[in-house]
């Protein structure tokens, strides 16, 4: 019986959207990749995914990642096309477009002036967006409750199915040759020459390049390649009900639902440290913003209830960084794992294979204060 390889091109550390997307594009290029994982139970930021492809005020205060966001946006569909050619997995993209509701005329107007801003002042793009007031609302999402003043039609948004998407990702790696091992948190990383040595539990492996996508393992990991880095937890928690017939046909920034029925509900953010728990006093807010937009859910079975803890930023933007003091060692850290996995899997990866990520992607290499 042949003995586990130890010796790879690039050794990713953390099998989540961010880890395995960058994973699959260094694969697809040609290099050994092996993705060493935690445990199921770990802190994921993939729990508290929504799925979706979210391109409204995405980068608004930062005009950089407003136009990696869209860039995403309009490679979804190749990317999707690509992941079930490689895994037999339909993601189940939706790219018609996505809605904001609102639920005062104040945040209307507070929306109306953020997406005026955005995409007809800063970066223009021509009918990437309708404002609509509740008569016309009501033509493309039916059932909505009299709390609905409005509401935002992004049509650069755009969802798939979570859960589908991470096992596509994953099946797709494995199907071209790539190695992963979960149950393998990386401990320690040692510095050899230009290579690396990386522990996971009681093995040792080598590689040339070193790609951390740990999420709140990075804390702990980047530093011993030098490298800065501070990301906190945000905790989301999310509700989901019983199979109904399908009668929301695009999905909102906290409602959606799936294909086969049932919704998914989330509108929490909670600085709540480690805690990947439920509170009754945050679902029940959940559930009642949830019934004021679609009264028809009050009548439904909440069949399940989790909560997950994204991974944030000090600015809430991108980190790609590259080590000043070990050029071949990333550290990576970033939210929006479902919007910019098409961009991680192509042009970050692309990146880090030839050495060029700060003249790449220079916007997001830098150390930010």
């Amino acid at each position: 019986m042949n003995s586990p390889r130890r010796t790879f091109d690039v050794i990713v550390a953390g099998g989540g959207l961010v880890g395995i997307s960058i994973s699959l594009g260094l694969r697809l290029s040609g290099l050994d990749v092996l993705v060493l994982d935690g445990c199921d139970d770990d802190n994921r930021a993939a729990r508290g995914n929504f799925g979706l492809i979210w391109i409204q005020t995405k980068g608004h205060s930062f005009r950089p990642y407003a136009q990696l966001s869209r860039k995403a946006a309009k490679m979804w569909p190749a990317f999707s096309s690509q992941l079930k050619e490689l895994s037999g997995i339909d993601v189940g993209l939706e790219d018609n477009g996505a809605f904001y509701l609102c639920m005062s005329e104040a945040e209307w107007k507070d929306r109306a002036e953020l997406m005026r801003k955005q995409f007809d002042n800063d970066l223009p793009i021509a009918a990437a967006y309708e404002m609509m007031e509740r008569g016309e609302l009501d033509k493309h999402i039916p059932g909505l409750g009299n709390s609905v003043v409005g509401g935002c039609y992004g049509r650069l948004d755009g969802a798939v199915n979570p859960l589908k998407f991470f096992r596509a990702l994953h099946s797709a790696f494995r199907a071209i040759g790539g190695e992963y091992r979960a149950s393998s948190a990386v401990t320690e990383i040692r510095p050899a020459g230009s290579d690396f040595q990386v522990t996971a539990g009681n093995s040792t492996y080598s590689c040339a390049k070193l790609v951390l996508a740990a999420g709140l393992g990075n804390n702990q990991l980047a530093p011993m390649v030098d490298v800065a880095m501070d990301i906190r937890p945000v905790r989301g928690q999310v509700l989901a009900t019983n199979k109904l017939p399908k009668s929301l046909r695009y999905p909102t920034h906290t409602i959606r639902q799936m294909s086969e029925g049932a919704f998914i509900i989330g509108d929490s953010r909670e600085e709540v440290g480690l805690d990947d728990g439920t509170t009754p006093e945050v679902m029940s807010a959940i559930a009642r913003k949830a019934i004021a937009c679609f009264p028809n859910l009050a009548d439904t079975q909440l069949l399940r209830a989790w909560g997950g803890l994204r991974t944030f930023t000090k600015d809430g933007i991108p980190l790609y960084l590259r080590s000043n003091s070990y050029p071949n060692a990333y550290a990576v850290n970033v939210h929006s794992g479902v919007t910019l996995a098409p961009v991680h899997a192509q042009d970050l990866a692309s990146a880090i294979e030839e050495g060029d990520l700060e003249a790449r992607i220079p916007d997001f290499s830098r150390k930010r204060s």
